[in-house]
């Protein structure tokens, strides 16, 4: 038989729990678990925004170089007076030097450049992705592929494309010009001249010839005197506007010079110093 119910039983209460007062207290210094996922997002678009970053600054730092376009590798080249000298580069392309030159060969990221300071230069460019130029004084001479010479004296600069094509800016605020096979330009004082077609003999120094075409013996005497010291005087007018033609050996310059009076009314006197005087036949030296 069941027992009645006590109506004097009262109902439990839970008891407070003595630590809660700690547990709040706690709190505000430990993180919900909602918190640590936030933070967690928080912490990953940090990284990201860190890595995105520092890609644009490479990207950035990579592009400033690329346009930079710094001299890796520079090399001096020079021929003395009477000399002929000839480099190539690891990609086949050629460099002649004509006598009495200085070059600088610059190898640069995108491409490499030759600075000719002085003399006479023959270019034989290999095809490939980098380009090359020569730069003489302000102009700057691009290779389209090609065979070229770029002779500088001072200020003047005379370009000629034997083969190919090459792009001439006289100046950095003038447009290019471009010049084909067969054909030259002479820039003087960064100013450039209508291209003309190429002078027989004008690149013949390359092969070691000296080639006349009815050349005024002037003209002569200034190619010859680009391959010795010692100083060659023309006396006069007259002997001056003589002409000569012909091919000769730039090697046998003195011969040529002992070899005028047999081919034109001159007479050619040599000095201790060997210096040479030329003069027409009826004057005295």
């Amino acid at each position: 038989m069941p027992l009645p119910p006590d109506k004097t039983r009262q109902p439990r209460t839970s008891e407070p729990n003595p630590l809660e007062p700690y547990k709040q207290a706690l709190r505000p210094h430990f993180p919900s678990k909602e918190a640590l996922l936030q933070e967690g997002e928080a912490h990953g678009q940090r990284a990201r925004t860190r890595k995105g970053v520092a890609a644009l600054c490479t990207g950035l730092a990579v592009a400033a170089l690329w346009l930079a376009n710094p001299a890796v590798e520079t090399v001096r080249l020079a021929t003395a007076v009477g000399e002929q000298q000839a480099w190539s580069l690891r990609d086949g392309t050629r460099i002649q030097l004509n006598t009495n030159s200085v070059a600088v060969l610059e190898n640069r990221l995108r491409g490499r450049r030759l600075r000719l300071e002085q003399g006479e230069t023959m270019v034989t460019v290999a095809h490939g992705w980098r380009s090359f130029a020569v730069v003489a004084g302000d102009s700057d001479i691009l290779d389209i592929g090609t065979v070229f010479n770029v002779r500088r004296n001072r200020d003047d600069v005379d370009v000629a494309v034997i083969r190919g094509a090459v792009e001439v800016r006289p100046n950095p605020q003038d447009a290019a010009i471009r010049l084909s096979g067969g054909q030259a330009l002479a820039i003087r004082q960064s100013r450039a001249g209508q291209p003309v077609a190429l002078r027989v003999g004008a690149v013949a120094w390359a092969n070691g010839k000296l080639v006349l075409d009815g050349t005024p013996l002037r003209d002569v005497v200034a190619d010859m005197q680009r391959y010795r010291s010692a100083p060659i005087r023309l006396r006069d007018a007259r002997a001056a506007d003589l002409r000569l033609s012909g091919e000769y050996n730039i090697t046998g310059i003195e011969s040529l010079l002992d070899a005028l009076p047999a081919v034109l009314p001159v007479c050619v006197a040599r000095h201790a110093d060997n210096s040479i005087d030329i003069a027409w036949r009826q004057k005295n030296l």
